[in-house]
Order: structure tokens, then sequence, then C-alpha cells
């Protein structure tokens, strides 16, 4: 069994394809096929099932899979490690992130990252809290960035280290219904306005439940919420006078600027909102991703606007 092996049949599964598998990792299908053949007669069971039009793993191939993922991040973590002692500072970060760091922050810091060192790349992918989780409990990703905590089984696997604090705001559409210039209730905002919110297992909706909770509130009862899968189409919606919406004072900002929405002021001020990045727990992390989380946190003044602060780990 050799890595060459193991990183195929990953691909495969990932992918759910021979022949994609084959063009991810710039072999031909029949080295694909001869590499998950030899696996399979080494370890004398099936590894996929290839009666179906999409390729599987069989219950061997799953319990594989999970390893086989393990061993392929350890190589991966200990060439780079070898390249930092030596000051090599080239090769590739995966990054799963939530909305708001993966829309509103990533991006910027990212593009002052990479002035200093060119020759390292990102691959980012963006998903819920719980994908954040699911990710790097999984080896999928090496560093994630989430708006919450999540205390499932795959949040167990992973530790949740705070880095930034965000103001969660509600906004309104720039229209004659609302003044920025008025103090609401927030609980007769939320009966009186539809609701935009965000879908299960996003950060910023685990922050706002339990919120609502603490004021003894019930997401369920609010007025004809609608719920979208990202920040940016929430903004869409409150500028198009869908409803008003609790988010992230760092994505809003620049709509407020331009007075594309509104900031509502409120009788009880929305909390502060934790951001984090995400580790797999018990398990060393790259000089690539020591690198760049250093840079977040060292140099945030360059990188974050002044209405972001900073926290303590």
């Amino acid at each position: 069994m050799d890595f060459r092996q193991l990183e195929a049949f990953v691909m495969v599964v990932d992918k759910g394809s021979f022949s994609r598998a084959a063009e991810a990792i710039f072999l031909s299908q029949p080295s694909v096929s001869t590499y998950i053949s030899s696996l399979e007669k080494e370890l004398g069971t099936p590894l996929v099932n290839r009666s179906t039009k999409e390729v599987s793993p069989t219950l061997a191939g799953k319990i594989l899979y999970e390893s086989a993922k393990e061993m392929l991040t350890l190589k991966s973590q200990m060439t780079d490690k070898i390249k930092g002692l030596s000051g090599d500072f080239s090769g590739v970060i995966n990054i799963i992130a939530s909305s708001v760091p993966a829309q509103y922050i990533l991006p910027r810091a990212i593009a002052q990252f990479n002035a200093f060192y060119p020759d390292i790349a990102f691959n980012v992918k963006q998903g819920t809290t719980l994908d954040v989780a699911r990710s790097i409990a999984s080896g999928q990703a090496e560093l994630g960035f989430s708006g919450g905590i999540v205390d499932d089984i795959d949040g167990s696997k992973c530790t949740f280290h705070q880095f930034l604090c965000d103001r969660m705001i509600m906004i309104a559409p720039s229209n004659d219904d609302f003044g920025d210039d008025l103090e609401y209730s927030l609980k007769a905002l939320l009966r009186e306005h539809r609701f935009v919110g965000r879908e299960k297992g996003s950060g910023t909706r685990i922050e706002y439940e339990r919120y609502l909770e603490e004021l003894g509130m019930d997401i369920r009862g609010l007025s004809s919420s609608i719920n979208f899968d990202n920040t940016q189409s929430i903004i869409n919606a409150v500028i198009n006078g869908l409803g008003v919406s609790m988010i992230s004072h760092f994505a809003a900002a620049s709509y407020i600027h331009k007075k594309m929405v509104i900031p509502l002021r409120l009788t009880t001020p929305l909390p502060n909102r934790k951001l984090y990045y995400v580790l797999k727990k018990n398990f060393a992390k790259s000089h690539l991703a020591d690198l760049f989380i250093d840079f977040l946190i060292t140099d945030y003044k360059k990188i974050l606007e002044p209405h972001i602060e900073i926290a303590d780990d």
C-alpha cells in the first residue's frame, strides 16, 4: 500500500467517478483503475461499488476512506514542517469557512497575506458552521472559520479559537417605513415585520436564536420568516423591502455607508458576535496554517475594518 494508491482511492470516493478522479490528480483513468484494483487485491476486499452510475465506497471502503484521509493529511503536514525548517513558504492551505468569514474577512486577509507570501495558495470553500466542523473533523480541510461553536459529534472533534468580535445589528430597508433616528422594541419589530433569516446550521442563526431564547422569544413565532443560505442574499432581500434582519455589522457596513439599508436602534442592543478559527483536535497544523493564523491575529489592523475588535483566545 502506498500514498499514490490512497490518493487515487480518496479522490475516486470524493469525486464519485474514476474519470473525474483521474482528471483531478492528473493521471489517466486506467492508471487510477489499476491503483484501486491493486489496493483491493492487497486488502482482499472490494472498496468501491462499480455497478452504479455514481461510484460509491463499500463498507470496507468507508472504513479505509477515513483512515486514508488522515494518512494523507499527516503526510502533507510532515512535508510542510520539513519545508518550514528550511524556510520554504510554498504550498496550499485548504480552508472551509462560514459565510461572514468567507465573504467579508478572508478575501482581504488573503490578499494582504499573499503580498508577503506569494507562493502560498489557498483553496477556500464556503458552508455553514456545521459544514465547517464536519470538514475539519474529517480532515477535508486543515483550517476552518466560523461564527459559532458546534457541540455535536463533529464539533467535539474540533477546537474553536475566538479571534474576532463582531457586532450583530438589525437592518431594515432604506424607505419611509423606518428611520435611523428612531428607537425600536425588538419584540414589536419582529412581531410587526417579516423577518429574513439564515438557514439552520448557520453560525448567525445559532447566535440570534440563543439571544431570542434569553429574551423569552421563540424563533418559530417570528412573522412570516424567510430564510436564505447566505448573508449576501439576506442583504439583497432587505434592500428590496422583503423585511428586516439581524446580521453581522461587518457584512452590512458598506451597504449602510451607501444608505442602501438602515441600521435600526433598539431598546435592547444586540450582543457581540464571536468569530472563531477552527482546528482538528489533537492534530498538528502545518507551518503554513500557523503562519496565516499568526498573520490574521497580529496584523488584523491592516486587514479589518475599524469596527471589528480583536479578541483574546
